[in-house]
């Protein structure tokens, strides 16, 4: 079984738990050390718990926190190369870093953790399949566009959290200035609502146990509209779903 909680998700930081009952891991880190041990325990999550964290890549948003919790809870940090050469002044000193190589399985807290490829901005970004017994749980997030590679894990996944970021019409009516809409819609920027269901579409099987939304743009997007999107897409199937938020934990999700 592998347990997932969003302790927050959004462009202003990311933290997601996975566990396997025993032991676990943080992956990412956006928000201060602060912040994360307070949600933890908002979520009823025990900090000591935790055995490392995972990174994804170098975004603040992602990695604010990673060298004050993993010095908090005296834990490792998984990191590939090129993030790692992009975070190790901000992340400073830390109990261990362990290298990964993307699109190799490693191990960690008793969780495969299995690194791959996706589009975005970044040095070398990655998503990820967790796997604990028989339970496998795909996070892709911070992805500008769907590959092969990313609906081929997918469709290995009993569950999947996956970003839904902006509406395109809201994107473009928005306030934010036109070069950072371009970057926002480019192949190696955020997964948008319209190209999250087109992805869903090919990999929402019977055997999927949920989907969870996640990196919801605050001022791009809206949760109902995500809600809207995912009944026309899940519905049907009868497959649950929830949308992680920025400012709170998610419900515990509770993968077999």
């Amino acid at each position: 079984m592998i347990r997932l909680c969003a302790l927050g998700s959004g462009s202003s930081g990311n933290c997601v738990y996975v566990g396997n009952g025993g032991s676990a891991l943080l992956l990412d880190a956006g928000f201060s050390g602060k912040e994360i041990s307070s949600r933890l325990k908002t979520a009823g999550i025990d900090a000591e718990s935790i055995r490392g964290v995972v990174v994804s890549h170098e975004h603040s948003d992602h990695v604010k926190g990673v060298g004050v919790i993993a010095r908090v809870l005296k834990i490792p940090v998984y990191v590939n190369e090129k993030t790692y050469q992009r975070i190790k002044k901000h992340m400073g000193k830390v109990p261990d870093v362990v290298r990964f190589n993307t699109g190799e399985p490693f191990e960690a807290a008793g969780i495969e953790v299995a690194p791959f490829s996706i589009p975005h901005d970044a040095a070398d970004p990655c998503a990820f399949i967790f796997r604990s017994g028989e339970a496998k749980v795909a996070v892709v997030t911070d992805a500008g566009s769907e590959t092969t590679l990313i609906e081929e894990k997918l469709l290995q996944a009993d569950y999947i959290m996956i970003e839904a970021n902006h509406d395109v019409e809201m994107l473009k009516a928005g306030p934010y200035p036109w070069p950072v809409k371009q970057r926002i819609a480019s192949q190696t920027g955020h997964l948008s609502n319209e190209a999250c269901a087109g992805l869903l579409g090919k990999v929402a099987g019977a055997d999927l146990q949920g989907v969870m939304f996640a990196h919801l743009s605050t001022t791009n997007n809206n949760p109902d509209l995500v809600r809207l999107m995912a009944g026309q897409i899940l519905q049907d199937a009868g497959i649950p779903h929830i949308v992680a938020e920025q400012n709170n934990p998610s419900a515990m999700v509770y993968v077999e």
